[in-house]
């Protein structure tokens, strides 16, 4: 009788379960014996070497090895035979409670060992999602991928990210590249009111407008620490790049047109 041949292009597969699975599967075997597992059974169903060593996090050729062993001595080579190649695989100990992270229609969750402790993050705050699901891959307690699922990021960009926050802050790390909204993470709108108010002044009373002093007069007042980049882009963003040249006509206008009437 024929092997039934595998087929999964039909099947749906959800992260979010597979999230929930795996952790609950963490519960009873040792890490890696968990992923030597489904390093066997992604090749059963067709998947590539090169793929599954990703999707496992093992090199390839032990991926390789791996295979070759369990297709000659069978079930027992699955277990790592540095571990001790004379218990049962049945009696391998468990691993301590692992912190499992997930999303949900909420925000993101991250739940810690089975004590019932939760962190939850509102969905409105991606950054810090980020800053904390990243800080536990940095700490080797979740996977690229399982970061990857919770953040809908792929794993590469997460190994990238995770790799910046180990030498810079969240605001270099984790924001978005496009200057305005790394600056807008910092300037509020007293910090743009602020800088409206001295552009005009210096303007109208023909001061410099160089954006290192806008800077500092801007975060004397309202207590930020903006540089003088980000006073130049807010400028430009709100407009105000060619006041120099026609508040002062304008102010000249004015001074010379009788005072308006109700």
């Amino acid at each position: 009788m024929g092997v039934q041949i595998l087929d999964c292009h039909q099947v749906v597969f959800s992260a979010e379960k597979s999230q929930e699975r795996v952790h609950k599967a963490l519960q009873v075997f040792p890490r890696k014996l968990l992923m030597r597992i489904l390093a066997f059974a992604l090749h059963l169903l067709g998947a590539r070497r090169k793929d599954v060593a990703a999707l496992v996090e093992m090199p390839e050729e032990s991926v390789k090895t791996l295979l070759s062993l369990v297709l000659r001595d069978g079930f027992s080579a699955i277990r790592d035979r540095r571990l001790s190649a004379l218990s049962p695989v049945a009696d391998a100990p468990p691993e301590p409670p692992q912190i499992f992270a997930r999303r949900d229609q909420q925000g993101w969750v991250v739940e810690f060992g089975t004590q019932g402790n939760t962190l939850s993050i509102p969905s409105a705050h991606p950054v810090h999602a980020r800053t904390v699901v990243l800080s536990l891959f940095n700490a080797e307690v979740l996977s690229a991928q399982q970061c990857g699922a919770v953040l809908g990021l792929s794993a590469a960009h997460c190994r990238e990210l995770a790799h910046k926050l180990t030498s810079h802050d969240v605001a270099q790390s984790l924001l978005d590249k496009r200057d305005g909204q790394r600056s807008d993470y910092r300037v509020g709108p007293a910090q743009k009111a602020e800088i409206i108010q001295q552009l005009a002044a210096r303007v109208v009373t023909g001061h410099s407008t160089s954006s290192d002093l806008l800077a500092e007069q801007v975060n004397e007042k309202t207590q930020s620490g903006l540089s003088a980049r980000t006073v130049r882009w807010h400028i430009r963003n709100l407009g105000l790049a060619d006041l120099r040249d026609t508040l002062p006509e304008l102010v000249e206008t004015l001074k010379k047109t009788p005072t308006d009437r109700d």
